[in-house]
């Protein structure tokens, strides 16, 4: 089995480096800082600074989409703006919109710096687009261009390794990474299965036990860790890894077939939404989406959905505030939020639209609601 963990990273446009996907959690400090973030947009909203500082919150915390609608609108009115188009690719690259990617990358080097980490992102969108001879002359220009940039170094030694070419060389950037930033997971995983590759089994374990120390669930290091130890003639270390391994990958296909029944139990429940008569299964439907994958915010803000088509306030309002709970950035969540309020509290129910307003502008339904509430207030 061959290695591979294809990191795309956002040094790019900050100066901290993470070898992980961001995490998607919002804690209360991130969501009071995209909260003024957004304030700050809609007060200047042809601020350039203002909108990547919003997309860049959206991307740590994985609302990668929102990243983009933040970030498209300004280039209506500035085309060749290279700062705003360098996260537009990052977050298209995040939604492995390749092609998109692609485009952004090349159009921010064409109107602005040719530096290694705008180069990055171009190679990055090449090999998504499985352009590998593009992808490695790209990553080579990052390393000369900085050749002290932890994920140039990294991509390029990851390339060679997945191709099993050129090994002492990328042995050699995967160490000068790892010397940069010596607390990346993936860099050592890769550089354990260089080493194999290589013929070199015990360099491969003493990296691959230091890549499992930093990301004891990642389950491809155990993998090639216990062929390195099978080649080192410790079979009983391999036997338990190997286990391991597959405990982990078992873990990950009964988390993907959840998802996956989640997704399916979710769509029909949709489709049963647009006839009046089959509220009831749809309901059904979506609370087995939920049961099947628990974190699914789109099945609670559906089953809110249904709950209010029948009159039913008090479970819409434990849905919507599930699916807020789960995601606080989704603006039609506060919308749905606003309408089960609205006689209940209309004060919160004031509130809520304001902030599904605040979250994404120019929608008519949410500032229908909002003159009717803002009528009913002063009556």
């Amino acid at each position: 089995m061959r290695f591979a963990c294809g990191l795309i990273l956002i040094t790019a446009l900050s100066s901290s480096a993470s070898g992980s996907p961001p995490d998607e959690a919002v804690d209360r400090e991130t969501l009071q800082a995209i909260d003024a973030a957004q304030r700050s947009l809609n007060a200047a909203p042809d601020s350039e600074a203002n909108r990547l500082t919003l997309a860049s919150l959206y991307l740590k915390v994985g609302q990668n989409r929102s990243a983009v609608e933040t970030l498209q609108p300004y280039l209506q009115s500035h085309p060749d703006a290279p700062k705003t188009l360098r996260l537009l690719a990052v977050a298209y690259l995040r939604e492995e919109e390749y092609s998109a990617a692609k485009d952004s990358a090349e159009r921010a080097l064409r109107f602005g710096q040719r530096d290694s980490a705008g180069v990055q992102v171009l190679a990055m969108a090449q090999l998504g687009l499985q352009s590998t001879d593009s992808a490695e002359r790209l990553f080579r220009e990052a390393v000369t261009l900085d050749p002290n940039s932890v994920e140039a170094n990294l991509q390029l030694g990851l390339l060679y390794t997945n191709q099993r070419k050129n090994l002492p060389e990328a042995i050699r950037l995967l160490q000068k990474a790892r010397a940069l930033q010596p607390n990346l997971p993936g860099t050592y995983a890769t550089l354990g299965s260089a080493f194999l590759a290589s013929g070199d089994a015990r360099q491969a374990a003493n990296s691959l036990e230091t890549a499992i120390k930093l990301a004891p669930d990642s389950a491809e290091p155990y993998y090639v860790l216990a062929s390195a130890y099978r080649q080192l003639h410790e079979d009983d270390k391999a036997d338990a890894t190997l286990k391991a391994f597959n405990v982990r990958k078992k873990a990950d296909a009964d988390q993907r077939a959840r998802e996956m029944r989640s997704r399916a139990d979710y769509e029909e429940g949709v489709n049963l939404l647009s006839n009046t008569d089959q509220l009831d299964k749809a309901y059904a439907s979506l609370a087995k989406a939920v049961s099947e994958l628990p974190t699914f915010d789109p099945g609670y803000y559906r089953m809110a959905q249904v709950s209010y088509l029948k009159g039913d306030l008090q479970n819409a309002l434990a849905s919507i505030r599930q699916a807020l709970q789960l995601n606080p950035l989704e603006p039609e969540y506060y919308y749905v939020l606003a309408r089960c309020l609205e006689d209940s509290d209309p004060p919160a129910a004031l509130d809520a639209i304001r902030k599904a307003i605040a979250f994404r502008r120019g929608v008519p339904d949410f500032d229908d609601l909002l003159r009717e509430l803002s009528s009913k207030r002063h009556q």
